[in-house]
């Protein structure tokens, strides 16, 4: 993000301490003494590290460590250390190199446990951490009461504040760069690894850190039928759906939606069906976003679109939506098919969402057709704005 002397589009000292707040926040109502996260997306939640190779080392070569009321401390991996010393001074040195074998790393978790002061019986709320690390730290320090932390974590990041949302437009607007590029160029003949390529170097050029952690997924034909959910050598031909999910990162805050788009010309009056009940259904998904109303509401309306239109049999086998922050994918999660006994969220002002519907009917195409809301406090605003695929609506 460019700095000038005339604006300042957000403060990064503003947004770190609403986010140290609202843990504080939820600690004390989960009664938790301290919290420990081996997450990346959560290490950078606490403390701004945007860490290496986020995807490979997902939650065992950093760390963040915060008390109630007190600053974090962050676990680097030793090839980072000078890099957050020197430049990351909110983090007021509170910095230890973390082994790169984590069993090695329970000096370090004792040093801080001491610099914090916990006195026996402190409850530790564990966001994530690797089982075998796990069972040494209750061995090794059997004085402190170790817990379930997931669920103060969801909550607190659940919420976001204007800066957050700032940078997650700026990640949409990103995302909306890279598959503009790819529309402007999709012809049958083209591959979907060259699809995806497209979109991927313009979000970098872009300012981009990096797509999801798969490759930009393009699929076409019967590969968006079976959703492959990355790209192929699979020549794209006439009359092909090409679904485009895309998403990158930008200062730690995802995007994440989908377009699907015809190639050449369609084959059939079916196609453009199920591309208007896919769009339907997104549409009265979106409509139901908004403060006070449960996300079963949301997965509700997207699915009895789809119902009436015929295609219960061939709906998404996954979800309808989800959060999305500094993880791609966080909670609240709204209607996966898969999960038995979700438990409703009541949707708050701050929220943001991704709203997914998908349709995949075999020997027509797969359609999804997705896009982000942040929830106001009367209702929604929409983070995306690339145009539908217009002709293939039936109105």
């Amino acid at each position: 993000m460019a700095e000038f002397d005339f604006e300042q589009p957000i403060s990064m000292e503003k947004m770190r301490d609403y986010r140290l707040t609202r843990i504080d926040e939820q600690m004390k109502i989960h009664e938790l003494d301290c919290m420990i996260t081996m997450r990346v997306d959560n290490v950078r939640y606490l403390t701004s590290f945007r860490p290496n190779s986020p995807n490979v080392f997902y939650y065992f070569r950093y760390a963040a460590v915060k008390a109630v009321g007190d600053d974090p401390w962050a676990l680097v991996a030793s090839g980072d250390y000078d890099r957050a010393i020197a430049f990351m001074p909110w983090l007021k040195q509170k910095v230890k190199p973390l082994p790169m074998d984590p069993m090695l790393s329970v000096a370090q978790f004792k040093e801080i446990f001491s610099e914090l002061g916990l006195k026996k019986g402190a409850r530790i709320g564990i966001d994530e951490m690797g089982f075998q690390l796990f069972q040494v730290f209750k061995e090794t320090f059997s004085d402190y009461v170790f817990v379930d932390g997931r669920q103060a974590f969801a909550k607190a990041k659940a919420v976001k504040c204007a800066e957050e949302i700032y940078l997650i437009k700026k990640a949409c607007a990103i995302a909306e760069a890279g598959t503009q590029v790819a529309i402007e160029n999709l012809r049958p003949g083209l591959s979907e690894i060259e699809v995806s390529a497209m979109i991927h170097n313009e979000m970098i050029l872009r300012g981009s850190e990096g797509g999801h952690t798969h490759p930009t997924q393009v699929n076409s034909g019967e590969n968006a039928i079976t959703l492959v959910r990355f790209p192929t050598e699979r020549i794209i031909r006439n009359g092909d759906f090409v679904l485009m999910d895309v998403g990158c990162c930008y200062n730690g805050y995802h995007s994440d939606y989908c377009r699907t788009v015809m190639a050449g010309n369609p084959l059939n009056n079916e196609q453009k069906k199920v591309y208007t009940a896919v769009y339907d259904a997104t549409m009265a998904a979106i409509e139901a976003c908004k403060p006070g109303a449960l996300t079963s509401d949301i997965d509700k309306a997207s699915r009895d679109v789809l119902r009436k239109a015929g295609y219960e049999k061939y709906w998404y086998f996954g979800v309808t939506g989800h959060a999305t922050g500094v993880c791609l994918q966080e909670a609240p999660i709204i209607g996966e098919a898969s999960a038995k006994g979700e438990k409703p969220w009541v949707i708050e002002p701050g929220m943001v969402f991704c709203i997914e519907p998908s349709v995949h009917l075999p020997g027509v195409g797969g359609v999804r057709i997705e896009d982000m809301v942040a929830i106001t406090e009367d209702g929604y605003e929409l983070l995306t704005q690339t145009e539908y695929e217009n002709r293939l609506l039936l109105k």
